[in-house]
């Protein structure tokens, strides 16, 4: 027997508006907790999007300090020198960025120091010639960091490195004070205040048989000569094809029926940077590993490892004492000071005059040099260097680069004075100008020395050779019969123009002047870099430190 509910009960029963209650309460739960959720990331996203735009703002505030700092570079370019160090800084046109900017050490120093160039360029290396600075940008608590590294045309991108193309009035009797000027004004000079401004500082002509193979560099004018052949500057199909720069162009000599014929393979233009050497090469000394004084003759050896044999005076004793098999300076600079004050004032035009007094009066830092390595090194001087014998590394022997240096040593020579071609003689010019007044007798052999050294015949040099103050020339260069080819594979950089040669079948040198690719990555230690030119940023960077989190570091997540 089936129960039956009674009529209302089964009405109740059928009703559905509790079910239709439920189910509205369940979708307003699910609603409430979807837009508690949205709420909770649209926070986040707003907390991230405010935390990105702080750091993009503090990246540009970065890049305005660094385009400060270039806006100051290029209004004085000696402003790197004086190791600048900004403090943090409101940036102009902007309400809530800051910035501060750093000049960093270079060559392992922490800190840089002002017109100290070792603590602030870089001198070894692919970034030799390089200096950095770390632009630090604020806003909103958060910031970021850029290092930039700056730039300039160096002198071991370089050939041939010129900044006055006439010869160094500090080897005229008198001495000429009208000297530093570039063509076109020593031109105008010439015609007006200074009369005799281009006799008094006469070009050096380039001749027929000199080669400048690879890139060249001059503030000034070249002379050019025409005679018994062209001069030729650059090298033939070289890729990329190097730059030939002569800022003031190039000129006929006057003089022995000169044309004006240049030969150049590359790119010629008068529009190169302009190149100043430092004042002094004196910052080296506080960085030398071995540091000499005085007259010094030093040698060096190829070995496992190199050595030196090295002859100084003993100021003491007052003697020369040579030490044999001496060890190569740890950091690969070697420095020859003065001591007290150099008596000596050089002359290209004195016979063995100079050797001689250097002899007697031995307080001078003139280093005399020759031999062999294969290591690397600098050899600074606060006076003279002057090369007696050849200098070179491992060689390249087969065509059709026969005499490339090849490996990885390079050797660096800086003097403040001249560096120098030995080259005595036993009577010559009596300071004139008289290419007639010697001749092959005048040339001195070795076995007439009491030093065993004599003129060098086809001499071979491998080095980056910068003279701060004066010349690179060889002594007594218009005196005795020629010499033949003086090759060079490196870099010549030098504040005046110096005589090699007294020309064309006279006495002294035809010019091989060869670029040694190996210096765009293997530069001599601590080698000096020009003090003014135009700077320029070639990389920029942005160091992690910290968390690589939105909230913490200076490399957050973008």
């Amino acid at each position: 027997m089936r129960l039956k509910l009674p009529t209302p009960l089964r009405a109740l029963a059928s009703d559905e508006r509790g079910f239709t209650m439920f189910f509205a309460l369940m979708v307003m739960l699910v609603s409430s907790l979807l837009a508690a959720a949205a709420f909770l990331a649209t926070n986040e996203d707003v907390a991230l999007t405010r935390s990105y735009g702080s750091q993009q703002k503090a990246y540009f505030a970065a890049l305005a300090g660094i385009d400060e700092y270039k806006f100051q570079l290029s209004a004085d370019p000696n402003y790197w020198l004086t190791c600048p160090t900004t403090a943090k800084a409101s940036v102009p046109g902007a309400t809530e960025e800051e910035d501060e900017v750093t000049t960093l050490g270079a060559n392992g120093h922490a800190l840089c120091t002002a017109n100290s160039q070792p603590t602030i360029i870089e001198t070894s290396g692919t970034a030799s010639g390089t200096f950095r600075i770390e632009s630090t940008g604020f806003s909103g608590g958060k910031q970021r960091s850029i290092v930039a590294t700056f730039t300039h045309p160096g002198f071991l991108n370089y050939a041939w490195v010129s900044n006055y193309e006439v010869e160094d009035p500090s080897t005229f009797t008198p001495e000429p004070a009208h000297c530093a000027h570039y063509y076109n004004e020593r031109v105008e000079l010439s015609k007006s205040t200074y009369p005799k401004e281009l006799t008094e500082c006469p070009g050096i002509p380039f001749i027929g048989g000199d080669e400048l193979l690879g890139p060249f560099h001059t503030n000034d004018a070249v002379d050019i000569c025409q005679y018994q052949g062209t001069p030729t500057f650059g090298r033939s199909g070289h890729k990329p094809p190097d730059r030939i720069e002569m800022n003031e162009g190039h000129y006929q000599d006057t003089a022995f029926g000169c044309g004006a014929g240049l030969e150049t393979f590359g790119e010629y233009t008068t529009k190169g940077a302009t190149l100043f050497p430092p004042a002094t090469d004196n910052e080296l000394l506080e960085t030398a590993d071995l540091q000499l004084k005085g007259r010094t003759v030093i040698e060096l050896v190829a070995g496992t490892p190199n050595t030196l044999n090295i002859t100084s005076y003993n100021f003491a004793t007052k003697k020369f004492v040579t030490k044999t098999k001496e060890p190569w300076p740890a950091n690969g600079v070697i420095y020859v000071a003065n001591e007290i004050e150099c008596p000596v004032k050089y002359s290209p035009f004195v016979y063995d005059q100079n050797y001689k007094e250097d002899e007697e009066k031995p307080n001078c830092g003139n280093v005399y040099v020759k031999g062999k390595y294969t290591e690397q090194l600098t050899i600074a001087a606060q006076n003279d260097i002057i090369i007696i014998g050849n200098l070179t590394t491992t060689h390249k022997e087969s065509e059709p680069e026969e005499g490339k240096p090849t490996e990885n040593a390079t050797l660096g020579l800086i003097a403040n004075g001249f560096v120098r071609i030995y080259h005595p003689v036993t009577t010559g010019t009596e300071n004139k100008r008289e290419p007639g007044k010697c001749n092959a007798t005048n040339q001195t052999a070795a076995t007439d020395l009491p030093r065993k050294w004599g003129s060098i015949e086809n001499p071979e040099i491998d080095a980056a050779i910068l003279s701060t103050d004066h010349s690179w020339i060889v002594d007594n260069f218009m005196c005795g019969a020629p010499l033949g080819t003086l090759t060079v594979w490196g870099v010549i950089a030098q504040d005046w123009r110096g005589r090699v040669t007294a020309g064309a079948g006279a006495g002294g040198y035809f010019k091989s002047y060869n670029y040694d690719e190996r210096l765009k990555t293997k530069q001599p230690p601590n080698f000096l870099s020009p003090t003014t030119t135009s700077w320029f940023v070639t990389r920029e960077t942005q160091p992690c430190e910290g968390p690589t989190t939105a909230e913490g570091g200076k490399c957050p997540i973008l």
